[in-house]
């Protein structure tokens, strides 16, 4: 049986949520270390919650849906390490980059002007087919056919493709140079990956229309400010017309001064989308867009005669 203190704490926290129950105090830090324990265990957020809110019986029931999940050895394994990492977090671990930089003086300048960059040439293209190819199959897509495009499946909610135990996908999510892009972004190579979801954005046509184009920002303003990176790989070209991700440069130098001046983030993102200038950033298979998650961002609609295929990533700070 899974061998962890804090899974009876996070099950627990959740189940009191879910039945409207008062969740006792929890620790200042626990949103981060319930972020932290999921990525160790290799968790989507979304594929774990929909379990418990939706599915869960009582703690063995969840016990068991992890261990079928992830098997016993990963747990272990994994396990262990959060463990460790608990009991380490204020030992004052080394942290120093290895490897060449990628962030050469003209990117850090760009990302701190602009908030974002698009980086090239880290991953070799057939990982990208792979999880291309991963889509397709999961979605019984083909490509010849773009009457299959458009099939419903339960995994699909609009553009996102709430998919997460994958082979194919950790190969880019755990990838080096990926880790040491993030490592540099936030100056410390104490990050893990986060366990991310896929994207499908077929074509519009006369009765399919896109309709994820809205500028937002995915942000909990009651968790405080704090410096995040989002980002994304592309998996095939994306050219202008093929629902590129959109964006609005510099928008982080103004976001703290600027949200205050609202009682609510739905307000904001209100006022946000009555001013605010996006941009469209295109690309090539296998470019990596990174941006803080203060600036606004969206899909856009697909004008274009093929699909586009995308993979998530993120990484959270030790």
């Amino acid at each position: 049986m899974i061998n962890c203190a804090f899974l009876p704490v996070f099950y627990e926290v959740h189940y009191n949520r879910k039945y409207g129950i008062s969740v006792p105090a929890l620790a200042a830090d626990y949103d981060h270390t319930e972020n932290i324990w999921l990525s160790f265990l290799g968790l989507g957020k979304f594929e774990i919650y929909n379990f418990i809110y939706a599915e869960c019986r009582d703690l063995n029931h969840f016990k068991e849906w992890i261990t079928d999940l992830k098997g016993k050895d990963f747990l272990d394994h994994n396990i262990t390490q959060f463990n460790n990492w608990l009991d380490q977090q204020n030992s004052g671990t080394e942290d120093t980059h290895k490897g060449p930089a990628i962030i050469n003086p003209a990117r850090l300048q760009f990302w701190e002007e602009q908030g974002y960059l698009k980086v090239s040439d880290l991953i070799d293209h057939t990982l990208c087919d792979d999880v291309r190819t991963l889509i397709c199959t999961h979605l019984n897509i083909d490509l010849s056919d773009p009457s299959s495009w458009y099939t419903n499946h339960p995994d699909r909610q609009g553009l996102m493709l709430q998919v997460y135990q994958e082979p194919r996908m950790e190969l880019i999510r755990r990838h080096p140079k990926v880790h040491q892009l993030f490592s540099e972004l936030y100056d410390t190579q104490q990050i893990i990956p986060n366990t991310e979801k896929l994207s499908f954005n077929p074509p519009e046509t006369t009765t399919w229309k896109f309709k994820d184009n809205i500028l937002h920002w995915d942000i909990d303003l009651s968790k405080g400010k704090e410096y995040y990176i989002q980002g994304l790989i592309y998996l095939d070209d994306v050219p202008e017309d093929r629902g590129p991700f959109t964006l609005v440069p510099g928008f982080h130098h103004q976001f703290d001064d600027w949200i205050k001046s609202f009682e609510t983030l739905q307000d904001a993102h209100l006022a946000m989308r009555e001013t605010a200038q996006r941009i469209p950033v295109p690309g090539k298979k296998g470019d990596i867009i990174v941006w803080r998650h203060t600036l606004p961002h969206a899909a856009s609609a697909n004008n274009s005669s093929l699909p586009r295929f995308v993979q998530y990533l993120s990484f959270s700070k030790l």
